[in-house]
């Protein structure tokens, strides 16, 4: 059958991270992307590294399945042009800093004058109006800004971002989400709509929690680590070769594990005999547990806890993901060709569609 979204065609402006995230989950699901380039270079990502011959690690995987066009649109001509290929397009994308489309003659009103029903979609750092709608940001700058950092890490030092970017694939998600929900809104309507999302929008909202953390209790949620304020126990604990990850949100999954450690009798404890318990006397409970687990691998654990239904996992390295035989079974990652260099694992996208799955449509 057809892919989703067969037939759409999106003209990509945007450069970095966020903005190809979401071209590159409207590409897997079948839409036909055209991205705008500099001239010469290229976009800034493709100079992002590490690299495989030319090709950067964030350009790999975020441009894959899309065809590129190099054109100057800091001059008319290369402005006609894009606006021209606007016109043949259900959906323009782009992440310019606030005011930068309208400097350049590219801002929704332009774009609509040619397809009065394209589905305008602007990704920004700090949203499409306000005091700091003109300012730059990045990932990190935003996770800073959101209050992210603030809750990220051991509190043992300055703040630190997290491993991942998640601001800016969140924005990415939420965009493209938003995107696909304009286009079917214009099948109802047959109106084109403008569709606007930030990473200080994707960081307030991923900090749910955490606001409410506030409200309810008066003081701001301290760094946890891998521990949850919520749960206990809940984090990582090192093994005799490793370290390993485990999360409790019952009492009677607390009861499996302590059965599984061979130590029932904290179950009826009354530092550890209900979660309420278990958090208050959190750093005694996980000494507990850190002396049991020190004594043999992550394997052993692993393997044990499973029998006793306890939810566990290895904590482990992009090598040992690439190789884990669920990631294998679920084939999550594909191997995508590359001119002139060896191919690669890219992943594909956590969507599984029992009539139209979504696939990686080839090279960047």
């Amino acid at each position: 059958m057809a892919a989703v979204l067969e037939g759409i065609r999106v003209l990509d402006l945007s450069t970095i991270v966020a903005g190809p995230a979401t071209s590159m989950i409207l590409a897997d699901l079948g839409a036909d992307v055209i991205k705008v380039e500099r001239p010469g270079t290229g976009e800034d990502g493709r100079a992002m590294g590490p690299h495989r011959g030319p090709w950067g690690a964030y350009f790999t995987t975020l441009n894959r399945g899309k065809r590129s066009i190099a054109l100057d649109i800091r001059n008319p001509a290369g402005r006609e042009a894009v606006l021209r290929i606007a016109a043949t397009c259900d959906a323009f994308l782009e992440n310019f800093r606030g005011g930068k489309a309208a400097a350049l003659g590219l801002d929704e009103n332009a774009v609509r004058a040619r397809k009065p029903d394209i589905v305008y979609a602007s990704l920004s750092a700090y949203g499409a109006g306000g005091p700091d709608y003109t300012r730059p940001g990045y990932d990190a700058i935003l996770q800073a800004r959101t209050g992210i950092m603030s809750v990220t890490g051991n509190g043992d030092g300055m703040p630190v971002r997290s491993g991942v970017s998640i601001l800016d694939m969140g924005a990415g998600v939420w965009m493209a989400l938003g995107v696909i929900a304009a286009l079917l809104e214009r099948q109802r309507s047959g109106k084109g709509q403008r569709v606007d999302t930030s990473l200080l929008q994707t960081g307030v909202m991923l900090l749910s929690y955490h606001l409410l953390f506030r409200q309810f209790t008066g003081v701001n949620p301290k760094p946890q680590g891998s521990r949850h304020t919520a749960f206990a126990p809940y984090g990582a604990f090192s093994a005799a070769d490793g370290t390993i990850m485990i999360g409790i949100s019952s009492d009677k999954a607390f009861r499996r594990l302590t059965e599984a450690l061979g130590r029932p009798e904290w179950a009826g404890d009354p530092r550890f005999r209900t979660n309420q318990d278990r958090v208050r006397h959190t750093p005694e409970l996980d000494r507990c547990i850190s002396e049991v687990l020190i004594t043999h691998p992550v394997s052993h654990w692993t393997a044990l806890l499973d029998r006793h239904d306890v939810a566990c996992d290895p904590v482990q390295t992009p090598d040992q993901v690439m190789a884990d035989p669920q990631v294998a079974a679920l084939g999550q990652l594909e191997s995508i060709d590359l001119a002139g260099q060896e191919s690669a694992l890219l992943p594909r996208l956590p969507l599984g569609f029992s009539l139209t799955p979504a696939a990686i449509q080839g090279p960047p």
